[in-house]
């Protein structure tokens, strides 16, 4: 039987909320009408310490069935019926999504779609992201194009000179690149293959773990490509805060564990421009920039990895 025929769930489509249980709301109101039977969708509740009864409040609005479960021991849900899993502790991205990824793979579904909450399908489906996995088994990751505000994009290429993330525009630009991966904001993947490197790697927390586990993928032999055809909007850094010091704090430590696991050779050349970098910050007097960046490298050095006990 041709997989795209079969009625068995194909996609399992991960949504962590932490927070913005409207915005969640929405995005998963898109997904329903534009995807098929074969997809189940989870709600992952990060922090649902804080926030369980008032996500319970808006789910119970919500206009679709759905069913609390146990990662360790539900089953799927059926078609249509959204799954929500609580998880008691604000976990992160990474290790929030991978409650999900293995509990779907768990239940033995084959693809797994991660998306931003913040994002809303617009156009196409998790049927177009199958068809392009099953075409072609040396592509790991699939993305799909990104309209964040006037930007459009299906994944991000690295800058050698600083390891910055910039837009890859079409799907050639990512395949192309040896440095390109798929962005965490909307990621296509097998879960057969996701498992083989441990699902994302839940050391970094919050930011560069797409690309880790883009290059994890990579050294396996596996690259990244996109689908043009499935679009979706992204409203960008909603739980965060755009450019915050919390963001500001985990991009900054993560890129050197970053550098040092995946590009050692790059490492010292690195070191010498947070000298730049800080001389940048203090002619500007964004002093609070300079506190951000040297307690992101002091962590770095002491191997305080995860989340961070800081206050921001």
């Amino acid at each position: 039987m041709n997989p795209i025929e079969t009625s068995d769930p194909l996609v399992g489509i991960t949504v962590l909320n932490y927070h913005q249980a409207k915005t969640t709301l929405a995005c998963i109101r898109s997904l329903l009408e534009f995807e098929p039977g074969t997809s189940r969708i989870l709600w992952i509740e990060n922090d649902a310490e804080h926030t369980r009864e008032r996500t319970l409040g808006v789910l119970d609005q919500a206009p679709f069935p759905w069913e609390e479960l146990d990662p360790d021991r539900s089953t799927l849900p059926p078609g249509g019926t959204v799954g929500v899993i609580f998880n008691h502790d604000n976990l992160g991205y990474a290790r929030g999504n991978n409650v999900g990824l293995r509990f779907l793979h768990k239940v033995g579904v084959p693809f797994a779609w991660i998306l931003n909450n913040d994002t809303e399908l617009i156009q196409g489906s998790s049927t177009d992201l199958v068809k392009a996995a099953l075409s072609d088994p040396s592509i790991g990751s699939w993305g799909t194009t990104i309209i964040e505000g006037p930007g459009v994009y299906c994944g991000a290429i690295l800058s050698m000179r600083d390891f910055a993330p910039t837009l890859a525009r079409e799907p050639e630009n990512v395949s192309a690149s040896p440095y390109s991966y798929i962005s965490g904001c909307s990621l296509f993947v097998r879960l057969g293959l996701a498992e083989s490197v441990g699902f994302l790697p839940e050391d970094f927390f919050l930011y560069f773990e797409d690309a880790a586990f883009g290059f994890e993928l990579r050294r396996r032999g596996f690259l990244p490509n996109a689908v043009k055809s499935v679009q979706v909007s992204h409203a960008g850094s909603l739980s965060s805060g755009r450019r915050s010091a919390l963001m500001e704090y985990y991009m900054r430590r993560n890129r050197w564990v970053f550098i040092l696991r995946y590009f050692p050779e790059a490492f010292r050349r690195q070191q010498w421009r947070i000298f730049y970098t800080l001389q940048k910050y203090f002619l500007r007097f964004r002093l609070d920039r300079i506190r951000t960046e040297l307690m992101a490298w002091r962590d770095f050095r002491s191997n305080r990895l995860g989340k961070s006990d800081r206050s921001f």
